[in-house]
């Protein structure tokens, strides 16, 4: 089995997306003791396993590899483990994993990610204080990005669409530029329980032939996963045949990243497409809480009504349209 190796120095590089700390970066002892900590694991490992196939530096620049440290004499020091995540990391500072906006611009009142539809073109002189979408497009008539700003010079985050060759198909991903939560996409589809979005993470959606998100994945620039939600759609008929009434019910389910469930929420929508109801169930799929949305179009005002479980009223206000 060959000479066992006695100490295997593990480094494990810890990402952000304000600094990132390779591994056998030297620095001055005070700073080491300071910022890092050394730990050891036992291993059965042997030398030629782990030095069995040596590469190149380019090649270890793409993927995860062992670095070998060497004494003049030819004795090995130290074995550093280093993952492949540094090279994807300067790819995404560079915007280079995804497709850069880039003129001519255009800007837009209102956007439907899912559909890629952009309404109500706005004029650039006249923004003003308003928030908008500035899109970028791949040729004439295929949007690239879309941005979207609080107003002027604050950006929020960032839809990027990745076609296919022959534009038939697309990806698309979201990006935040500052610590928000996903609620900020959706408030109904998404949950606070499982909505955090730091800096530079990345939201990947699917999606159906019907352009409906099937799910959602949350991870950072180098790949590590946060947590994910997968969507469920359905149609409801209840009263008679003779007066039906018709719902479209959507369910959002919620994982962390072990594919652990958190919970889940149904969204009840009209026949007019007006969401009516939502319920909310914790892990073991029993209910914990049920808002109601009663439109009065006379008034344009909704009611809203939180209930607990057994259908007891916890909350009522009237909103205004």
């Amino acid at each position: 089995m060959g000479i066992v190796l006695q100490t295997l120095i593990i480094t494990l590089l810890a990402f952000n997306f304000c600094q990132l700390r390779a591994a056998g970066f030297q620095k001055k002892p005070d700073e080491v003791k300071q910022q890092e900590t050394v730990k050891y694991f036992r291993t059965e490992l042997t030398r030629m396993e782990i030095l069995g196939d040596e590469i190149g530096e380019k090649e270890a620049k793409k993927i995860n590899h062992f670095k070998a440290i060497y004494s003049s004499t030819g004795e090995l020091i130290t074995i550093e483990f280093i993952p492949s995540g540094k090279k994807s990391l300067k790819r995404m500072k560079k915007h280079e994993i995804f497709p850069k906006p880039s003129e001519p611009f255009r800007f837009f009142e209102s956007w439907n990610p899912h559909t890629h539809i952009l309404n109500k073109e706005l004029d650039e002189v006249k923004l003003g204080d308003r928030p908008f979408y500035r899109a970028s497009y791949e040729d004439s008539t295929h949007v690239k990005t879309v941005e979207y700003f609080r107003k002027i010079n604050k950006l929020l985050w960032t839809y990027y669409i990745q076609w296919n060759r022959d534009k038939s198909e697309s990806t698309l991903s979201v990006i935040f530029s500052s610590h928000r939560p996903l609620t900020a996409l959706d408030p109904h589809l998404f949950h606070p329980s499982l909505s955090e979005m730091k800096p530079g993470w990345i939201a990947e959606f699917k999606h159906n032939r019907l352009a409906k998100p099937l799910s959602v994945k949350v991870r950072d620039a180098v790949g590590n996963t946060y947590y994910f939600y997968k969507f469920r759609y359905r149609f409801e008929t209840v009263g008679d045949t003779i007066n039906p009434t018709n719902y479209r019910i959507t369910t959002s389910e919620y994982f962390k990243a072990d594919s652990s469930l958190i919970g889940s929420h149904t969204l009840t929508f009209t026949e007019n497409n007006r969401l009516w109801k939502k319920d909310y169930f914790d892990a073991f799929g029993k209910l914990s809480e049920t808002i109601e949305y009663d439109f009065n179009p006379e008034l344009n005002e909704v009611t809203v009504i939180i209930r607990d479980p057994k259908g007891n009223i916890l909350y009522r206000q009237v909103r205004s349209k």
